[in-house]
């Protein structure tokens, strides 16, 4: 029997048919970070397939898997709360979303904070307006949790904090500095 300890949240980034009746996933978890996964038996019978329907994306859920190789076994799963709601251009964002995931995370890397940003940007594309604003702040988090962060508060080559009356070029590794022609006054 499982424990609710043994139990871990986690999002459903992609899946895919597995054998005949199986399924191969890849989730997102704050302790684990992303990992694949095989659920066996899901596609199969018709008493399994009631499943099926909490193994979507953007679903918060509970999950348990074991296994020691590199591709586990997803066990258990139950929604932990109701899918979040996208629908027309928010719901491309959020396949984007999984896609930057599923392309730069390393397998079995924890990412704790990113996780956490992860579930706040779905309730962001759920209802706001400004689509393009909202995945432009998931990027940053991303490359800033990656160690690719972009300096976004100061001028690279004097250390002055960027002024919002100035333009501002922004250098390829390196960073902000005064655009040509735009000296302070």
């Amino acid at each position: 029997m499982h424990q609710p300890s043994d139990l871990q949240p986690a999002y459903l980034l992609h899946r895919r048919p597995y054998a005949n009746s199986s399924l191969l996933v890849e989730c997102f978890s704050a302790t684990q970070g992303r990992f694949p996964a095989i659920v066996k038996g899901v596609m199969g019978s018709p008493r399994r397939r009631g499943g099926l329907g909490q193994l979507q994306p953007f679903l918060p859920m509970l999950i348990h898997c074991t296994g020691r190789g590199e591709v586990k076994h997803l066990t258990r799963y139950e929604a932990l709360a109701p899918a979040v709601a996208l629908a027309g251009r928010a719901l491309y964002c959020g396949f984007y979303l999984n896609e930057l995931l599923m392309r730069l995370l390393q397998r079995n890397d924890p990412h704790e904070t990113l996780f956490a940003h992860y579930a706040e940007t779905l309730g962001r594309l759920s209802g706001e307006a400004d689509l393009q604003q909202v995945l432009r702040l998931f990027e940053v988090s991303l490359l800033q949790e990656l160690g690719y962060g972009l300096v976004l508060d100061r001028e690279v080559q004097h250390g002055q904090p960027l002024q919002p009356q100035r333009r501002y070029q922004y250098l390829f590794e390196h960073g902000p500095v005064a655009a040509s022609g735009d000296e302070p006054s």
